[in-house]
């Protein structure tokens, strides 16, 4: 009878050390997942970042031009209550001036009846002192605003906050289709604002505007009209009527339209 072969025992140390051996190790495949993502992770965060600035300067772009408009539409839409200004004739024409100038006009008690109607008070004006200072025009030529008040019978001047914004283009356009009534009056017309002369120029030619426009970057003229809007600068749309070297006629926060249709009845009807 042939004898068995007898199996020798497995040393159980052996089994644990090859199992050792074939597994990979946790730690290893752990490390090396977790560089795989960041190697993967790492182009996206740099775009995400970038995308996040983008979007960051587009709120701020869009911030700034939703406050460039609502001040736009501020100065479009400047509103007021009735003023009169009396010539030196002694003949009443009606102004308009801003909410905030109209809290300080002191308005005499017998005209309550003219108030509750909605109509305008009788005080007297005190005439605005001109400076007697040289600007330039678009064209880059010297313009004297008090020599041009005292030479010509009539002298209509209107403020803009800036040359070729909405507002200021249906403005300067409206004087512009008035010209040849302010024209038949003997009135002369300037538009004045901070521009530059260049820029002015450029408002001029393109909307082909009839008069001079005064560039008063320095507030020279503005700032005594009473038309600077803040003592850091700006301007608050206005218009004045000089008849026989005189005020007569001073409107501070006005809509385009109406310094238009309001200087023309000032001058043409007189």
């Amino acid at each position: 009878m042939p004898a068995r072969k007898v199996k020798e025992p497995v040393d159980p140390t052996s089994l644990r050390r090859s199992s050792r051996t074939r597994r990979p190790s946790t730690s290893s495949a752990s490390a090396s997942a977790s560089a795989t993502t960041k190697t993967a992770t790492a182009p996206a965060s740099k775009k995400q970042k970038t995308d996040k600035t983008e979007a960051d300067e587009k709120v701020k772009n869009n911030k700034v031009n939703d406050e460039t408009e609502e001040e736009e539409e501020e100065e479009e839409e400047g509103r007021g209550g009735g003023e009169v200004i009396v010539d030196d004739k002694g003949k009443n024409t009606t102004s308009t001036i801003s909410d905030n100038e109209n809290k300080d006009v002191k308005k005499p008690a017998d005209n309550d009846d003219d108030e509750a109607a909605g109509g305008p008070s009788t005080e007297k004006i005190e005439p605005v002192d001109i400076p007697d200072v040289t600007v330039k025009d678009q064209d880059d030529n010297d313009v004297n605003l008090k020599d041009e008040i005292e030479a010509n019978p009539y002298v209509v001047v209107f403020a803009y906050p800036k040359a070729s914004t909405p507002g200021c283009t249906r403005q300067a356009c409206g004087f512009r289709d008035e010209f040849p009534k302010f024209s038949s009056a003997k009135a002369v017309v300037f538009g004045l604002s901070a521009d530059s002369v260049s820029a002015q120029k450029k408002f001029q030619d393109k909307q082909e505007l009839p008069y001079r426009l005064l560039a008063d970057v320095k507030y020279q003229l503005i700032g005594p009209l009473g038309a600077k809007k803040s003592p850091s600068g700006g301007i608050t749309r206005s218009f004045w009527v000089f008849k026989d070297a005189k005020l007569v006629t001073k409107v501070i926060g006005v809509k385009p339209e109406v310094s238009v249709s309001q200087a023309v009845e000032l001058v043409v009807g007189a």
